[in-house]
């Protein structure tokens, strides 16, 4: 289609639905004279007359149609059944009529009847060819609006654009094709974050970003994206305030909280692990009034001392959001962050992907997705790219490792693969067009997605 409206150098909409009424299957027999805007000189002036605003083809089913009545005799009926027959392509029922229609043009042609034929044959062969699939006329124009308004808002408004491609794609492929189509444009996708996402992608056009919505996401509703998008333009100074809003006004359960904490959602309060020990805390002591003194755990009485007024058997809570922030501050540098190959495993289970890509990675990273007898699937922490590469099993029972493991490859090599073949005259020659990829295995790193190892 693009090759076509090019040669067609359209300047109008009538050109565009032209070019996308020749490029169907019934367009096969004229539609190189059609793009190259050759007018066609047919055997009457009648003829010429009624296809004037096509260069003189036969090209939609309206055409079809006038043809059959004004120059084969048919009756409005009878023009109409062979235009159904093209439209639900039944070729048996176009195949009945062809006769009648040979004989209506002869007996209306003022010519010989041998010539007559062979003029008709021509027509007979777009009327045949339109079995396969001919447009009609309010259907190319409508198309060919269409086509014209998206190709104006794709240039003029492209994040606008492919956040509707996205918003409405129907499969993975649809996706996967916005996807590139954001890529192309210098469009950057971003993962789901508080503030920006809402239940479907949206947009930031200033900024060319594009943030994935909630909605998708298992057991994530549109009502919780709305709810949790209101709280946007709020100040929080810790995740604690921001848990007392979730809690006070959303209907966000402790299930969807925890898959949003594993996705990096809260990524502007720190890391995975340290949030889901915040709601573990909120949920003990973030909306708790009393609380015993044999189930105060690991909290430090100095603490305590500070937000709450001490009984013989209790504590009476009395700040409980200050308490918090400060237990979770005394504690923050002992909990571990969260392991990238914890992330991806959250990202499989919850989205049924992986979606993590670290750009500051070395690249050497990977992830084992599968592995084969002398394959191995591999996701590139970095890039997050997936390939299939080779390894050699020598190397392999050296330093065997699993799938679901993150790996350092010290080298991906791609080498010339000779092949011992013939030349015409028997001779034996060497041909090193082929190629391999492998992965060299003799030396890596099962790292497990350390995020100190990461950094260096």
């Amino acid at each position: 289609a693009y090759d076509s409206l090019k040669k067609m150098k359209c300047r109008r909409i009538n050109d565009l639905s032209l070019v996308n009424a020749c490029i169907r299957p019934s367009g096969e027999s004229y539609r190189d004279g059609l793009l190259s805007r050759k007018t066609n000189t047919n055997p009457s002036e009648l003829i010429d007359k009624l296809l004037e605003k096509n260069y003189g083809y036969l090209t939609f089913q309206e055409d079809v149609i006038a043809f059959l009545q004004q120059i084969c005799g048919l009756s409005g009926s009878e023009a109409d059944n062979v235009r159904r027959a093209i439209g639900r392509k039944q070729m048996d029922r176009l195949q009945a009529a062809l006769p009648q229609i040979l004989e209506g043009y002869c007996s209306k042609s003022d010519k010989p009847r041998k010539v007559a034929e062979e003029e008709a044959k021509a027509f007979l062969q777009i009327i045949e060819d339109s079995s396969n699939y001919m447009f009609g006329y309010n259907h190319s124009t409508g198309y060919s609006m269409i086509g014209y308004t998206c190709a104006y808002l794709r240039y003029h408004y492209p994040c606008e654009f492919v956040t509707a491609y996205l918003n409405n794609a129907n499969n993975d492929d649809d996706i996967n094709m916005g996807t590139e189509l954001a890529k192309q444009l210098g469009i950057k996708i971003v993962d789901i974050q508080f503030r920006h996402s809402q239940g479907d992608y949206s947009c930031d056009a200033e900024k060319r970003l594009i943030y994935k919505g909630l909605s998708s996401i298992k057991y994530i509703g549109e009502s919780v994206s709305r709810e949790l998008y209101a709280l946007r333009d709020n100040t929080y100074l810790s995740f604690t305030s921001l848990l007392t809003d979730i809690n006070d006004k959303t209907t966000c359960d402790s299930r969807q909280l925890d898959i949003l904490i594993k996705l990096n959602f809260f990524s502007e309060f720190g890391d995975i692990n340290l949030l889901l020990k915040t709601v573990e805390l909120f949920n003990k002591l973030g909306t708790a009034k009393i609380l015993k003194k044999d189930k105060v755990g690991d909290i430090p009485e100095y603490i305590l001392s500070k937000y709450c007024k001490e009984t013989e058997k209790q504590w009476r809570i009395q700040e409980p959001e200050a308490l918090l922030d400060e237990v979770v501050a005394s504690i923050k540098d002992e909990i571990p962050k969260a392991k990238v190959s914890n992330r991806i495993e959250w990202e499989l289970e919850l989205l049924g992907y992986i979606n993590i890509t670290l750009p500051k990675v070395d690249s050497r990273y990977y992830y084992v997705q599968k592995l084969y007898d002398n394959r191995v699937s591999l996701y590139c922490i970095k890039t997050g790219e997936t390939e299939l590469l080779k390894y050699r099993k020598k190397d392999y029972l050296n330093n065997p490792f699993g799938e679901k493991q993150i790996i350092k490859v010290k080298e991906i090599r791609q080498e010339k693969k000779w092949k011992l073949l013939k030349d015409d005259k028997g001779n034996e020659i060497l041909d090193s067009s082929g190629k391999k990829q492998w992965i060299r295995l003799d030396e890596y790193e099962d790292i497990l997605g350390d995020w100190n190892i990461l950094k260096k």
